[in-house]
């Protein structure tokens, strides 16, 4: 076999193992393709899944608020939350990791809606509560002011 022949060789199989695997990257398994409804709830949730609830339940990790309750958005990350304008809603969530969290309810401009801050909780276990969040319409997002990259989800505010 030459030089040649076996550089050939090569050549094919590694561009057979590259456009395999560049195939493969777009091919979405089961479960991961687009699971939003009209509404940006997350899960394929409908609008009748959101009315019921009146807290939310997280694990906060400086990589992302871990969905805890309501059931339906257990193991999640950073999920998308539903609320109905008006309505009044409680944040309870548990520090997972033993490093300083809090959690914020802000606007499209990043500012903090109405003083919804929690306090800072540091110690692995322990929990607070920012309760009587109502929903207005203002509302896009919550947050942790100390790791905005990755503890960071969406807010909808629906109409009833």
């Amino acid at each position: 076999m030459t030089e040649s022949e076996r550089y050939t060789r090569r050549t094919v199989l590694i561009g057979t193992g590259v456009a395999g695997t560049t195939a493969l990257a777009g091919c979405a398994g089961p479960g991961d393709e687009d699971e939003e409804n009209d509404n940006g709830a997350e899960n394929g949730l409908e609008d009748a899944d959101w009315e019921d609830v009146d807290e939310f339940y997280f694990e906060g990790v400086v990589e992302h608020w871990g969905g805890i309750e309501p059931e339906f958005l257990e193991g999640t990350e950073n999920p998308t939350l539903t609320l109905i304008e008006g309505q009044e809603y409680d944040f309870r969530w548990v520090n997972g990791d033993g490093i300083t969290h809090n959690l914020e309810i802000r606007n499209e401009d990043g500012d903090i809606v109405d003083d919804y801050q929690s306090e800072d909780v540091e110690e692995e276990g322990e929990e607070t509560t920012l309760e009587g969040v109502v929903a207005t319409e203002e509302m896009t997002t919550y947050i942790c002011t100390y790791h905005e990259a990755t503890q960071v989800g969406d807010i909808t505010v629906e109409s009833e």
